[in-house]
């Protein structure tokens, strides 16, 4: 273990094993997990008098709430400049969130969202068409959400049948009929990604027109971030759409969460309803995990309701545990994600294309 007594580089031996080790871990090797997050942990304390100040105060590891980032963003590596940079929405008027990423900030977080789906996404399909309901990255460069769903349809999807289908001004009709037509032509299964309301407004309109489609065998769909306006849409309400739409079966629906700060992406592991609209719980894997923590002294819950904590051991430019501001269930099958806390601020890039599709729904 590192012995720190003051800054520790981004080039120092001490980070380059733990880089290493890190993907070791995401990638299925014998790693001791515990041991990579206490060295995570002491380079945040070591690298950051804010996280270190909050850890004495609070407990050492208790996840840094995602309201820090949009104030004084946490940023453990100031020689060496990010070459990214995600952006929360201001949607809301309570200020942008900024996310700064090295390069290995950045390979870490593909090598875990790459895994991940692998696993728990696209197990079974070769070379589906995966069709975002976000913007591209080129149109989106600060949206992680738009940068995760293009790894994922780089690494597993047809190159000719994948593609965003959502821009400035809501979904693109006519390229989604063009893609959906040609995978249903050549018994392709369809993967349809995107965030939560942009699915249900997309639906709330095709059902209006009259439209649907039978995908092929084997097609999913994902949706990411949850709803944002007031009508709150069940897992079931969810899954009645995705089948009257596109023809997709209940067990060929999953939610994903992930947020900008995170590296990582959790999706549901069983098909178990557990929060009060039949949320399921997520999936925990040795890179990440979701907890639950008490509202009045942040005091761990094996069971109940209280505040979402994600600890992402992909996470090495800021500390690894986050306080996220939604409400999480700890049950014995794992933690589902019910929403935000009351007051607490909206999504950013999920809330930003559900008003876009929203008003491509209201106005035709």
């Amino acid at each position: 273990m590192h012995c720190a007594t003051k800054r520790i580089a981004y080039r120092d031996t001490f980070v380059d094993e733990l880089y290493e080790d890190i993907g070791r871990l995401v990638t299925g090797d014998a790693v001791d997990a515990h041991l990579v997050e206490a060295r995570l942990r002491l380079l945040a304390r070591t690298n950051s008098a804010a996280t270190a100040a909050y850890w004495d105060h609070h407990e050492d590891g208790v996840g840094v709430p995602d309201s820090a980032y949009k104030a004084s963003p946490p940023y453990l590596f100031p020689d060496r400049e990010p070459v990214r940079v995600f952006e929360t929405s201001n949607t809301t008027g309570t200020g942008t969130g900024r996310v700064a990423y090295t390069p290995r900030g950045m390979e870490l977080m593909k090598t875990s969202i790459v895994r991940n789906a692998g696993a728990r996404l696209l197990r079974g399909l070769a070379e589906p068409a995966v069709i975002r309901l976000v913007p591209s990255e080129q149109a989106a460069p600060r949206m992680i959400m738009a940068h995760g769903m293009e790894v994922i349809a780089r690494r597993f999807g047809h190159a000719r049948l994948s593609s965003c289908v959502l821009d400035g001004s809501g979904v693109d009709r006519h390229a989604l009929r063009r893609l959906l037509g040609h995978a249903v032509a050549e018994e392709r299964p369809v993967v349809l990604i995107g965030a939560t309301s942009v699915f249900v407004n997309l639906c709330q309109s095709l059902r209006d027109e009259g439209e649907s489609w039978r995908l092929p065998s084997g097609s999913r769909l994902v949706d990411a971030g949850g709803h944002k306006r007031d009508r709150r849409v069940s897992v079931e309400e969810t899954r009645a759409m995705a089948a009257r739409v596109f023809g997709i079966e209940p067990r060929g629906h999953c939610n994903l969460f992930g947020m900008t700060e995170l590296a990582s992406q959790l999706y549901d592991g069983w098909d178990t309803a557990v929060g009060p609209l039949g949320e399921r719980p997520k999936a925990s894997e040795p890179f990440v995990r979701a907890q639950v923590r008490a509202p009045d002294d942040l005091s761990l819950l094996e069971r109940g309701a209280g505040l979402l904590e994600v600890v992402d051991l992909c996470v090495l430019d800021r500390p690894c545990a986050l306080l996220t501001g939604d409400w999480g269930l700890a049950h014995p099958a794992g933690v589902a994600v019910t929403g935000r806390v009351a007051k607490a601020r909206q999504r950013g890039c999920s809330l930003a294309l559900d008003q876009v599709t929203a008003e491509r729904n209201d106005h035709g």
